[in-house]
Parts: structure tokens; sequence; C-alpha cells
């Protein structure tokens, strides 16, 4: 009856004997002492001037099955990981063109294609999230590029202010390729060039579910897409990686070469809009633009190499 907890028929049964019969000689129990001192060893039995007694079946048993129960948990648990990678894996027998993969799945799955992409990931970045952002949810992106795989990123002016200064330096510094648009189409990610994702829907979280994009006219065309807005946005500057200088203009052209608007640079650099917005003006007299589109563009072309 308690095979499934690693007793066999015959420890099962001296263990009810002992249960039954407490305080008996090794002698009366039974002729086999490698018995005995097994169901010591898994602390079913106590042993006390050759005499045993049973360790109570809540505690002992319970024992013995929360401890199957965990090895079930995490056999099940690998379980859905294999599944994952298979999913993640491209299958030429098996593969279609659009797959769609549901929410509660869907950062398992990519985190999965992203640990066996080989050369590169592009991708776009541009709220919603599904939760704030913080540093541990770079590590991927940090493990994929220490393993060498590019990363080049371009990233709406609103994915900058939610993301942080903070994530962003961590990536950058490591080397992560970065550009900023005001906007862009969607959030889209492209490993290598054999699988895409996005949201199910533009404008919601990947959280509602994903459709993932397999070989065909319509990855070809999101890899166009991303090539072309990657070579019309700006370069998010380097400056970034060097920590922050609120008195430094430096640090503020490198902020505005970030998309960032007036409030987000306030708040990174811990002083007042007004101020801001002075030392904006100061900065677009010095490269001579008379707005601060202008100023953008002549900062964009300092940054590029």
């Amino acid at each position: 009856m308690l095979e499934s907890l690693g007793l066999d028929a015959v420890q099962e049964q001296l263990y009810e004997r002992v249960l039954t019969q407490p305080g008996l000689a090794a002698d009366d129990l039974t002729d086999d002492r490698a018995v005995l001192d097994q169901l010591v060893g898994l602390r079913l039995l106590r042993c006390t001037n050759d005499r045993y007694t049973a360790v109570p079946p809540e505690l002992a048993l319970q024992r013995l099955l929360d401890d199957r129960q965990l090895e079930l948990d995490r056999a099940a648990a690998r379980v859905r990981e294999l599944e994952r990678l298979h999913r993640a894996t491209p299958d030429p027998d098996r593969q279609v063109p659009v797959q769609f993969v549901p929410g509660d799945e869907a950062p398992y799955f990519q985190g999965a294609i992203h640990a066996t992409t080989r050369n590169q990931l592009r991708a776009f970045e541009t709220p919603p999230y599904g939760k704030p952002f913080d540093l541990g949810d770079a590590e991927p992106e940090v493990g994929a590029i220490h393993r060498g795989v590019r990363h080049r990123i371009v990233y709406s002016r609103e994915a900058v202010e939610v993301q942080g200064l903070d994530v962003l330096r961590l990536t950058l510094t490591i080397g992560e390729e970065a550009r900023v648009a005001g906007e862009v189409p969607l959030r889209l990610s492209i490993f290598d060039d054999s699988v895409a994702t996005l949201p199910l829907r533009t404008g919601r979280p990947v959280t509602e579910g994903i459709l993932v994009i397999r070989p065909s006219a319509l990855l070809d065309s999101l890899i166009a897409l991303f090539e072309h807005v990657w070579s019309t946005a700006l370069p998010l500057t380097p400056d970034l990686s060097d920590g922050l200088d609120p008195e430094d203009d430096e640090t503020l052209i490198a902020l505005l070469a970030a998309g960032m608007g007036d409030q987000a640079i306030a708040r990174q650099l811990g002083i007042s809009l007004r101020t801001v917005g002075r030392r904006v003006q100061r900065v677009q007299s010095s490269l001579n633009a008379a707005t601060r589109f202008q100023a953008g563009v002549a900062i964009g072309l300092r940054t590029t190499p």
C-alpha cells in the first residue's frame, strides 16, 4: 500500500508491528536486522537500548508524503518547462506561420526563445507592460549578451521613461545597441531571423497573449519594418552609462537624446520643471537650435557614430 512512498511490503509490515507492539527487541521482531536499520534510517523507527518504537504515522509518514509531493511538483514543473521549450523550438514538420500563445504562458515562452537565440535579437520596446520594471527584468538580456548575442533595441520615448535609466544603463554598459524614436509601431521581438513575437492586440500587454510569427512573408515584413525604424531612430547616447550629474549640461543632452520629456528629466535629475525648461533653452542656444526638435536633430548628429 505504501510503495508510492518508497516502502516495500516487508518494511510496511514491520513498521506496523512495531507500531502496535512497541518496546520489542530486534530478535523479537525480525530475523532481518537490515530492515530495522532501514526503517531507523528513514526515521520511521527509534531504537533505544535495542528496543524499538515507531514514530507516529502523522509525523513519519506525512513527512514521506510531503517529500514525495515535492518531488512530484518539481517533476511537473520540469514537464511544463520542457513543453515550453518544445513549443518554442522551430520544427518544420509542425510549423505554422502564426501561432497564438495564451497570456499566462507568454513570458515563459518568450524566455525560452530568448534562451535559444544564437546571433541577434531585434526589438521595439513600448508600453504597456504587465508590471513595473526592475533590474531583475534585464537578466535574460544580460545573459544573452554575455553569450555573444547582439541586441538592437528601438525604444519609444515612453518606454525610456517607464523602464528608467537604471535598467537602461545596465544593458547599455555591456553592449546593447539602443536607439530612440518618438513612437514605435508596436511592441515586437525578432529572434535571429527565425521567429518574432508581438502582443495579440496592439497597445495591450503581452500578458493578454502573444502571436508567434514563424518564417513567412509576414516575418520578412516585420524584419524590414524594424530595419526601417532603426535607420531613422536616434542613437541612445552612451553618456547615459556614465552616471548622472544634475549640474552638467552634457547629462541633460544625454537625457534629451534618450527622448525624455521635461517631467521625466526633472525626476531623473531631482530638479524642478522650471529649471529643466531654463536649461533646455540654454542647450538649444548652444546648439544654435530654435526649437527642441532642431535640438534633437543636432543631438542625434552628435551621438551618431
